[in-house]
């Protein structure tokens, strides 16, 4: 975690909802960028099995959060 960063696609809610916490989900960089930005970058080219881990971490790290958040 990076306090305080926020990635591309969600940086212009930092300043519209400054007191809302903001969470950007990294994925591992390995073949990122083997398709991304290029005519092969469509959703039928996403690793199943790389999206389904990374919804499944989104979904934890939401569940932890709502069971021990802080009013």
């Amino acid at each position: 975690m990076e306090k305080g960063h926020c990635g591309v696609d969600i940086r212009p809610l930092k300043d519209q909802y400054a007191a809302i916490g903001l969470i950007g989900f990294v994925p591992d960089s390995q073949r990122y960028f083997d398709i991304h930005h290029n005519k092969n970058d469509v959703f039928e080219n996403v690793n199943k099995r790389e999206l389904h881990l990374g919804a499944a971490s989104i979904s934890a790290l939401i569940y932890l959060l709502d069971q021990h958040h802080e009013e």
